[in-house]
C-alpha cells in the first residue's frame, strides 16, 4: 500500500473518532443540564380516583311483635325475583317465628316453587284469607280484575301489602292493560312487563318506565344512587342513607306519602335531574322502586339492613279481619271453591323454612 493511502485512511479513522467524541460529550452534557430535577415525585396514581368503600357491616334484624304472622310472597305471575334474592328479608321473618310461603298457583295437584302462571284469581284470594301480609316484585303477568279486588279488599281489612318492582326492560315484551290513572283524569293504556301496574294503579302508584342515575355522588357506580328518608316514618326509623342499584322512580297520587326519595338523580329517559320517590306508602300498602336492595349482595349495604328490619316489621304489624277478602261468586273471579291454607287443599302453596333450603308442599299451610 502506498504512504500516501495509509495516511488517508489514518486520517479518515481520526475523525470519525473525533466526531464520535463530540457527540458523547455533547449527549453527556444535555443530560446534565441542571434544568432537569431527578427528584420530581410523580406517582403512579392518584389516590383521589380510588373508589370509596361505602359501609358494609349491618346485618337484618328481627321484627318486632309477639304474634305469629304468615306471609304469602306471590310466585304465580312469573315473579322475576327468585327465593335466594329474597333471602335476608325471609329469614327476617322466620327467625322471628313467622310463616313464610311462596305462592305457586297452578293447578292438578303440583305444588312446590315450580312457579307458573296462576290459573285465575280464585286460588290466591282464597290463599289470602288466611295470610297477614302479601308481597309482589316484578311479575311477568298482569293480575286480573278478581285477583286486584281481592288484594284490595285484603288490604282494606287490614293486611300489608309490599310491592317491588325495577326498571322496564325497553326490549321486553309485555300486555297494554287499561288502568286508572293515579293522578287523577282519565284512563289509559300501557305496557307493563315485569312491574305491577294495574294492580300498583289501583293503590295511587305508578312505576316509573326508566331508572335512576347520579354521575357525582353515588356508591362507585352511577346506577347504585343513594337515597334518604322523605319526611317521618316508622318505615325509615333508624334510617340515614339507602344505596339503590337500577332503581326506578314512583309517582304517587294525594293518598300517598313519600318514604324514601333520591335527591339531585337523573332518570335515564329524560335526563332531568330532580329529587324522585323510590318508596312510598298508601295506607296498608308500601311500593319499592327497586328490588335488589333485597339481595344478599345488597342488604348490609349503608342502612339497608335497617330499612329491610323496618320492612319486615310492616309486613308482621297489622291487625288484618279474619276470612278477607270474603268468598264471592265465580262471576267474580273469587270463588270458594279451592280453599286456602286454612281450606280445603290448595295445590300450588308450598310452606317453607327458608334457610336450609326444605320445604313442605302441603294443602293445609302446616309444617310437618
Amino acid at each position: 500500500m502506498a504512504r500516501t493511502d495509509l495516511l488517508k485512511g489514518v486520517g479518515v479513522f481520526a475523525v470519525v473518532v473525533v466526531v464520535i467524541v463530540a457527540a458523547t460529550v455533547a449527549t453527556g452534557t444535555l443530560l446534565s443540564d441542571s434544568s432537569t430535577d431527578a427528584s420530581v415525585d410523580a406517582p403512579a396514581y392518584d389516590d383521589q380516583l380510588l373508589p370509596t368503600a361505602v359501609d358494609d357491616g349491618g346485618s337484618v334484624g328481627t321484627p318486632e311483635g309477639d304474634a305469629t304472622k304468615t306471609v304469602v310472597i306471590d310466585k304465580s305471575h312469573g315473579n322475576a325475583l327468585s327465593e335466594s334474592e329474597m333471602q335476608p328479608l325471609v329469614d327476617a321473618l322466620v327467625r322471628d317465628g313467622h310463616n313464610v310461603r311462596f305462592y305457586t298457583g297452578g293447578s292438578g295437584g303440583t305444588g312446590g316453587f315450580s312457579g307458573g302462571i296462576s290459573s285465575g284469581s280464585s286460588g290466591l284470594n282464597a290463599t289470602l284469607r288466611s295470610a297477614d301480609a302479601f308481597v309482589v316484585a316484578n311479575p311477568a303477568s298482569t293480575y286480573t280484575a278478581g285477583e286486584i279486588n281481592g288484594i284490595d279488599a285484603f288490604a282494606e281489612a287490614g293486611g300489608r301489602v309490599l310491592m317491588l318492582a325495577d326498571p322496564v326492560n325497553p326490549s321486553s315484551g309485555g300486555q297494554s292493560i287499561s288502568i286508572p290513572n293515579p293522578l287523577g283524569g282519565t284512563t289509559g293504556s300501557t305496557v307493563t312487563p315485569g312491574q305491577p301496574t294495574n294492580l300498583a294503579a289501583n293503590f295511587g302508584v305508578s312505576f316509573g318506565a326508566g331508572y335512576l342515575f347520579d354521575m357525582t355522588d353515588n356508591a362507585n357506580n352511577f346506577q347504585r344512587i343513594y337515597a334518604q328518608p322523605s319526611g317521618d316514618s316508622s318505615l325509615t326509623e333508624g334510617v340515614d342513607r339507602l344505596v339503590f342499584d337500577d332503581a326506578t322512580p314512583l309517582a304517587t297520587s294525594s293518598d300517598s306519602t313519600a318514604v324514601v326519595e333520591s335527591q339531585d338523580a337523573q332518570l335515564s329517559s329524560t335526563r332531568r335531574g330532580s329529587t324522585y320517590t323510590v318508596a312510598a306508602k298508601t295506607g296498608n300498602v308500601v311500593t319499592v322502586g327497586d328490588t335488589n336492595f333485597l339481595e344478599p349482595a345488597s342488604a348490609t349495604v349503608a342502612d339497608n339492613d335497617v330499612f329491610l328490619t323496618n320492612l319486615a316489621d310492616f309486613l308482621v304489624s297489622g291487625d288484618k279481619e279474619p276470612g278477607a277478602p270474603e268468598a264471592a261468586g265465580p262471576s267474580t273471579g273469587t270463588g270458594s271453591g279451592s280453599g286456602g291454607f286454612g281450606g280445603p287443599p290448595q295445590p300450588g302453596t308450598t310452606p317453607t323454612v327458608p334457610g336450609n333450603d326444605t320445604s313442605f308442599p302441603t294443602g293445609n299451610g302446616t309444617s310437618p
